[in-house]
């Protein structure tokens, strides 16, 4: 046995790997005897994301030596949702063997389900993250995942994107525009909670993956937001159980009329070279 990981409660795994596989559909996963790392990057080189569940954090954990394992996470994903809340989810991998196999157990019950998936020989891209975690950011701080779902819902009526400005003690303000008409969504300071607003920044995301991004709200107890004028917008999620979810996400290349054959976004990968 490479690594053995349990994990109580199967909403958070579900959870998590269904927010993944919204946005990437194959990547490796990392698991070495402290913790257990997903990183990657969507196709479109638009968002990057990292997972990080520490060891203290899981129900049982082993791990002999350092693994990655190359995963189709939608079929991960199709799987998990077999689980039932009462389940507890275990990930067994031996290194010789091409699979991984994922346990289910029903609580106080002997009943045991077991799956297997075939494991990816996968070309690993080295992430920039490093480069893109060392921007500094003039407006961030805590705010409610409810705030962003609200803004993003207003703001597809209109448009496939979302405009979000920060003004030093007034708060934030969410956009969008087309052809139908605009949105304009305000919040003020008192409402938003450790907050800090220097000056004013402003930049235009994907909805689309905004709203893949947030799907993680339903596991998490915690949401940090970082916003810098024309830079990727930063995202962590803190898990309910422990564990981070991290998101960067490239702003639109221009602030002009958005179109269905305008959906230019910066790539993240050569953003973190600047």
């Amino acid at each position: 046995m490479t690594f053995q990981i349990k994990i109580g409660n199967s909403k958070i795994l579900k959870g998590i790997i269904e927010t993944l596989s919204s946005i990437i559909e194959e990547t490796q996963i990392h698991v070495d005897p402290n913790e257990f790392t997903i990183t990657a990057m969507d196709p479109s080189r638009i968002c990057i994301l990292k997972f990080t569940m520490k060891k203290e954090h899981f129900d049982g954990y082993k791990c002999k030596k350092e693994a990655n394992i190359g995963i189709n996470l939608q079929d991960l994903d199709k799987i998990l949702k077999r689980s039932s809340a009462n389940d507890s989810i275990t990930l067994d991998f031996e290194e010789n063997d091409q699979k991984v196999k994922i346990k289910m157990n029903r609580d106080k019950s002997l009943r045991t389900r077991t799956f297997s998936l075939a494991l990816l020989d996968l070309d690993y891209e080295e992430i920039p993250i490093d480069n893109l975690l060392g921007i500094e950011y003039s407006s961030k701080g805590s705010i409610d995942s409810s705030l962003l779902i609200e803004a993003c819902k207003d703001a597809e009526i209109y448009s496939e994107v979302l405009t979000i400005t920060s003004r030093e003690k007034k708060g934030l303000a969410f956009q969008s525009s087309g052809q139908i008409g605009e949105m304009n969504y305000e919040v003020g300071i008192d409402e938003l909670k450790h907050i800090e607003l220097s000056g004013e920044d402003q930049s235009t995301y994907s909805l689309t993956f905004l709203k893949s991004i947030l799907k993680a709200a339903s596991i998490t107890k915690h949401l940090e937001f970082f916003l810098r004028q024309d830079h990727p917008l930063k995202l962590i999620f803190e898990l309910e159980t422990g564990g981070e979810l991290l998101y960067f996400l490239a702003p639109r290349v221009d602030q002009e009329e958005y179109t269905e054959d305008d959906n230019e976004l910066n790539d993240l990968a050569e953003m973190s070279e600047e």
